[in-house]
């Protein structure tokens, strides 16, 4: 709000002359540090279960060791880092009384929502639309079909050599059945995600567009969560989620919003999509 620069906890920023989002940051870190003792315990949990279901044999200790001792290592790092973005938080001195009356007026004088260039040019375009995939959804796509086929491929080695000892499946027994349905719901997760975009590029080639006011933000490590609002053809409001995977998004700010004519209820933010909108100046650039 007082334009100073912010200060960075992760994937959280906040300013420590004027105190903007400097509670929600602590709130959320907090939040964050509570949670990571449970699900390390949990992880703990399954892996206790999985170790003694198995008979404490050497080749599923191994499989068990490979499954979860990635999470654990992730789980620890996060907990030392969310702890020291914490304690640098606390350490800063109490914002200004100067600074966040000016930042407040600042605020309130702000109402007209601003919008990225790119956005800009996003705006005038029209149905049919030329898409591509964007760098974010590359990476999505191939680190997901990577773990993806990591995880199937041990399972389905796993099951094949079970199945192979007795050429039957009655020698299957809770943990081969178990990973099977591990197996299974990998390969439903992937359909969906599939759909989901699918959805997506339905919405950006087709759809309608609008420019969309965030209203409120909400920080987290991996991708920040807006809420925003606009006003479709007809003139009727709407307001929904998404994601921010920008993470350069703040309140009262614009992004456009994809959206359905017959049903505004299927949108998408563009800050929230795995591909983008080609512009015009781009293909007559040869850039597409």
């Amino acid at each position: 709000m007082c334009h100073a620069e912010v200060t960075s906890a992760g994937k959280l920023r906040y300013c420590a002359h004027c105190g903007w989002q400097k509670k929600q940051t602590e709130s959320q870190l907090r939040l964050n540090l509570k949670m990571v003792p449970i699900a390390f315990a949990v992880m703990v949990l399954i892996l206790g279960f999985m170790f003694f279901r198995s008979g404490a044999r050497t080749q599923n200790a191994g499989l068990i060791a490979f499954f979860l001792t990635f999470p654990l290592i992730a789980l620890t790092v996060s907990y030392i880092v969310t702890r020291r973005n914490l304690k640098i938080l606390l350490a800063q001195p109490a914002p200004s009384a100067v600074a966040a009356a000016a930042g407040a007026t600042i605020g309130v004088g702000s109402v007209t929502p601003t919008l990225a260039p790119q956005y800009e040019a996003t705006l005038k375009t029209s149905p049919p639309r030329t898409l591509r995939m964007s760098r974010r959804g590359t990476f999505h796509l191939t680190l997901t079909l990577a773990v993806l086929f990591v995880f199937v491929g041990v399972i389905l080695v796993q099951l094949y050599r079970a199945w192979a000892a007795a050429h039957s499946f009655a020698a299957f027994g809770f943990r081969e059945w178990g990973l099977a349905g591990f197996a299974l719901l990998l390969l439903l997760m992937l359909v969906s995600q599939w759909r989901a975009m699918d959805r997506e590029r339905d919405l950006l080639t087709n759809g309608e567009v609008a420019a969309a006011r965030i209203t409120q933000k909400f920080g987290s490590r991996n991708a920040s969560a807006i809420k925003y609002e606009f006003e479709d053809s007809s003139g009727q409001k709407h307001s929904s989620t998404g994601t921010d995977y920008t993470q350069k998004l703040e309140e009262g700010m614009s992004v456009p919003v994809f959206y359905d004519r017959e049903n505004p209820s299927r949108q998408v933010p563009a800050c929230g999509t795995f591909h983008e909108v080609v512009l015009k100046e781009e293909s007559r650039s040869g850039i597409s």
